[in-house]
């Protein structure tokens, strides 16, 4: 095979024709509560928290690509930086954050998981799974094309996804999520309040909400499906233009308008209590017990 042939190989095979990865060992001091923003182009960003009060970068970097590493006051800022596509910038790194930070990650194609920061996170990504775990007091995600995942947060919770699924798990406080093609899945608080809407994925909330708590779920052609305990105290309206109402708990009657297919249920349960309210286009309404 000529040395031609075997460049041109090269070249299709590894992204934008490198042949090496850099590995990076860095750190810098940082202050327990500074902010940490981390942007780059592709590839994979792991931050976890801990008690040191330094910010640690370790991993690989795309060949060729240059890696921006600064700390000054109370900002530690990092960024990769390379010509091209970004897919042909793929980097794969964990950075150490202490855990109170505030911290702000941002990509295009890239895979972000953050774990054990107890400050606030801020995610934003085109393309790329998002992973969010510990007892964060505020969360804001915005993912275009990939899963959600958040788990342990404590405080409140921002979600907004255009193609995937967003799964909220043993968290508590109040949340917001939307999702316009993928599923939004709600367990766990409780939660003082509930924002979720989706176009044409299914909702389904199995999680318990305070004693004044509000649960408002909004679906275009999405199926709603809220899980209650049998013995519930709540205050429910239930409205749909086209779809059907299925009511688990046998209470309240069904009311259908006369020329057109659009039905009304309200009903309490008990002496009332938290406040659960379901609007949608053309999606069918489940209540169902737990």
């Amino acid at each position: 095979m000529t040395r031609a042939a075997l460049t041109l190989m090269s070249a299709l095979v590894l992204p934008g024709g490198l042949f090496a990865q850099t590995a990076v060992d860095k750190r810098l001091p940082a202050t327990l509560n500074g902010v940490v923003e981390i942007e780059m182009p592709a590839g994979s960003v792991k931050v976890i928290g801990w008690s040191n009060a330094e910010v640690q970068i370790t991993g690989t970097l795309a060949g060729g690509a240059e890696l921006g590493f600064e700390s000054e006051g109370h900002s530690t800022v990092i960024e990769s930086e390379s010509e091209g596509h970004p897919a042909h910038s793929v980097s794969d790194i964990e950075v150490h954050v202490t855990a109170g930070s505030q911290v702000a990650v941002e990509g295009v194609e890239l895979d972000i998981e953050v774990t054990g920061v107890t400050g606030s996170v801020e995610i934003e990504t085109v393309n790329g799974s998002i992973t969010q775990s510990g007892a964060a007091k505020e969360v804001s995600i915005q993912s275009v094309n990939g899963s959600v995942d958040v788990r342990g947060v404590v405080g409140r919770i921002e979600v907004e996804v255009v193609n995937g699924a967003i799964t909220i798990e043993e968290s508590s406080g109040h949340l917001e999520a939307g999702a316009v093609n993928g599923e939004v899945i709600v367990r766990g608080g409780p939660f003082e309040s509930v924002e979720l809407e989706s176009v044409a994925g299914e909702v389904r909330f199995d999680a318990e909400l305070s004693a004044q708590g509000r649960l408002n779920i909004e679906t275009v052609s999405a199926s709603v499906y809220v899980f209650v305990d049998p013995d519930v105290q709540a205050d429910f309206s239930i409205e749909t233009f086209s779809g059907q109402i299925e009511n688990g708990l046998g209470v309240g009657t069904i009311q259908e308008e006369k020329y057109i297919p659009a039905k009304e249920l309200t009903f309490v349960t008990g002496s009332g209590g938290p406040r659960i309210s379901v609007e949608t286009l053309s999606g069918s309404v489940h209540i169902r017990t737990r």
